[in-house]
């Protein structure tokens, strides 16, 4: 379903002006704002919608509502209409653009024709596509989009207590039209899934890999950030957004700006996105800050079929196809963070990966902590170049390890292990049940810097969790550790009124529970409804181990229990500040490079440049953080040469490496020497 800039209550009149200026040929210029013949900020507000967009927008902001409903495609001389777009253009009425969504829009007609049978709240037409239609939404924003513009088409009207039925129109658009009903479907579940045959510019880079052109191990592992905001999270779809943004060439400034403001983004979010783009092979950098959307990006938007962006991504990125063969037969997410590290593939980079196969249909949550392939991504699979099924260690390609990268600390990682193994042994030596998960809990957060001890007894929580924000503020979580030999928590062992007395009692901000892993939905859907986080005993691990190796506070690392987002956002921290480190690296190594070959100074923007070729691909203010980073130790390891204005042209030569590294280590110990004294007196 295209997005529109503006409210409910400027749709329909903008989109039929929209239509009428291109006709006119006055849709020239895409970066021009569109001259538009009413006001907008004129337009009265639309109960229950969003206040319109006070100014006209861009005509390339537009495009990607206009080319979403193949109104109109672009040209050398700017937008001109297609047939479909000549046909509104020749009738502009409601009831045109009403059959021009319920031919283009996949469940447009299916969700109006729920509501011409009984009247419904959007919740329940909501319940009812996602049961009858199996599919994955992961929030009503889905139906609440297609019953906003049926409404505002007058499709639809309101009947009292929030319900709505179709009207007279909408039954007229419904008659004598075909609807896709969920028999269709079932009809053929035992027939192998038809899946669309690639475009030629995508078909020619899969071909690379199936002949001597390309190797599986020149894929990339690089790190994987697109927008997934809780109003809109299919990644698939947010990045279709971003690739129509720059079809046409486009300045990186106003990519960027559009980005930030489409998914209200910080810029530095935005930054650490742009080489994901450039490594799966959907933007390319045409000119100096000039962007544009590759030949097999253009034929996926072009095509309109997900698929064509999975092989794009499969094509040159890792434990793509290969992923859905993991899963054919119903895995454990654990089983198959086994099989990805042979890929040189991370877990996190895994949990990206599914989800971007689980919005395309191809890989499916048959239960909680497990995956298998649907249909559909079997027959895909089956058309991949796939890498071999046993494949030898494939070392990463975005300079760091597979394993989040850095020197981790061998006691975290023994802590990790030692969650892993008690969290499936609720008696341990003797101890009561579970004892030895909840001092491992304990201890594990503690190594991370948390004030952390084990209350336990009857009718009280197991770990209490305290930290300090930025500002002083004091945090608290409790912790239910859940220990199960089966391997599996479910809402059996678990007492909602219980923890609900425990938060009470310690007055905590949040609540974790902790288990081997998690089975059914009713857990699931109690945890999202309480705001408890439901982690699994090696994910906690994993986080802690990783969040030792670079240092993150515990202010930091405590964001994973903000719901619902908090487990995302705390990864989403360990990749950047990973990335961060990574491109330090790439910084000195470049230094050292041209300190051996020319003896010359080197500038941010030359490493950049040079960097290009890799698949860190770092920006150039990526490279001035990290200059500006390292320059601001104090520990010699680069040193400036000639100084400029604009950071990015000043140049610098290396130093004393290793020195300056024995530095860090000896303030290091210095530092934890004197934190040790503390704690020992």
């Amino acid at each position: 379903m295209p997005g529109l800039l503006g409210g409910k209550a400027v749709w329909l009149p903008l989109v039929l002006e929209l239509v009428r200026l291109v006709g006119e040929g006055r849709a020239t210029n895409l970066d021009s704002a569109a001259d538009l013949s009413f006001e907008i900020s004129g337009t009265e507000p639309r109960s229950g919608g969003a206040a319109p967009k006070r100014e006209p927008a861009t005509w390339r902001e537009y495009y990607g509502f206009l080319r979403g409903l193949r109104l109109a495609e672009s040209t050398a001389g700017g937008l001109r209409l297609t047939t479909c777009g000549l046909s509104l253009y020749s009738e502009p009425t409601a009831a045109r653009l009403s059959e021009i969504f319920a031919d283009r829009v996949r469940l447009f007609a299916e969700t109006l024709s729920m509501l011409a049978h009984e009247a419904l709240t959007v919740d329940e037409v909501d319940d009812k596509v996602r049961y009858l239609y199996e599919q994955t939404w992961r929030s009503r924003g889905n139906t609440r989009i297609r019953m906003d513009w049926q409404e505002i088409l007058g499709l639809i009207e309101g009947v009292g207590n929030r319900r709505w039925q179709a009207t007279e129109a909408g039954r007229e658009l419904l008659s004598g039209r075909i609807v896709v009903t969920p028999e269709a479907f079932a009809s053929g579940d035992n027939d192998p899934a038809e899946i669309s045959k690639a475009p030629a510019e995508i078909a020619t880079i899969l071909d690379e890999l199936r002949t001597a052109a390309r190797t599986h191990e020149s894929r990339s592992t690089y790190n994987i950030w697109v927008p997934s905001p809780p109003s809109n999270p299919n990644k698939v779809e947010n990045l279709r957004i971003i690739v129509n943004a720059a079809f046409e060439k486009i300045e990186r400034e106003e990519l960027f700006s559009f980005i930030c403001q489409r998914f209200d983004l910080a810029r530095s979010s935005v930054n650490s996105m742009l080489p994901f783009m450039r490594a799966s092979g959907v933007l390319s950098e045409v000119g100096r800050g000039v962007f544009e959307a590759t030949p097999p990006a253009r034929a996926w938007i072009d095509s309109g079929d997900d698929l064509n962006f999975i092989r794009i991504l499969h094509a040159n990125m890792r434990f793509i196809g290969e992923m859905i063969r993991s899963v054919e037969s119903d895995v454990p997410r654990k089983a198959m963070y086994a099989e990805a590290k042979n890929y040189g593939v991370n877990v996190d980079k895994c949990r990206w990966i599914a989800s971007f196969l689980v919005d395309a249909g191809l890989i499916e949550e048959s239960r909680y902590g497990s995956l298998r392939a649907t249909s559909l991504g079997s027959a895909l699979a089956a058309e991949l170049p796939l890498a071999d099924v046993s494949p030898t260690q494939m070392p990463a390609t975005d300079g760091r390890h597979a394993d989040d990268g850095g020197a981790h600390s061998n006691k975290a990682a023994n802590l990790r292990e030692q969650l892993n193994r008690l969290s499936l042994e609720p008696f341990t030596k003797g101890q009561p049940s579970g004892r030895g998960l909840e001092v491992a809990i304990r201890d594990l957060f503690h190594e991370v810097g948390f004030e952390a001890r084990t209350v336990g007894g009857s009718g009280d929580t197991d770990i209490l969790l305290q930290w300090a924000g930025p500002d002083g503020s004091q945090s608290s979580a409790i912790v239910e550790a859940k220990a199960r030999s089966s391997g599996s928590v479910s809402h059996t062992d678990i007492s909602d009124v219980g923890i609900e007395t425990h938060k009470e009692r310690h007055q905590t901000h949040h609540v974790a529970i902790v288990g081997p892993s998690f089975s059914g939905d009713t857990i699931k859907n109690m945890a999202e409804r309480k705001q408890w986080v439901l982690l699994e005993a090696d994910r906690l691990g994993a986080i802690a181990e990783a969040a030792k190796s670079i240092g993150l506070r515990p202010c930091e690392v405590g964001v994973m229990f903000q719901m619902p987002n908090g487990l995302t956002a705390i990864e989403d921290l360990l990749a950047a500040r990973g990335r961060e480190l990574a491109i330090i690296s790439f910084v000195i190594a470049k230094l050292v490079e041209e300190a051996n070959d020319s003896k010359e100074a080197i500038s941010a923007r030359d490493i950049s440049r040079d960097g290009r070729r890799t698949d860190l691909s770092p920006s150039v203010d990526e490279v001035v953080a990290a200059i500006t980073t390292l320059s601001g130790l104090q520990i010699s390891a680069l040193r400036q040469v000639d100084k400029a204005d604009d950071p990015k042209f000043s140049t610098y030569v290396v130093s004393d490496v290793s020195a300056g590294a024995a530095q860090l280590r000896a303030l290091a110990d210095s530092i934890e020497s004197g934190a040790a004294s503390v704690a020992n007196t």
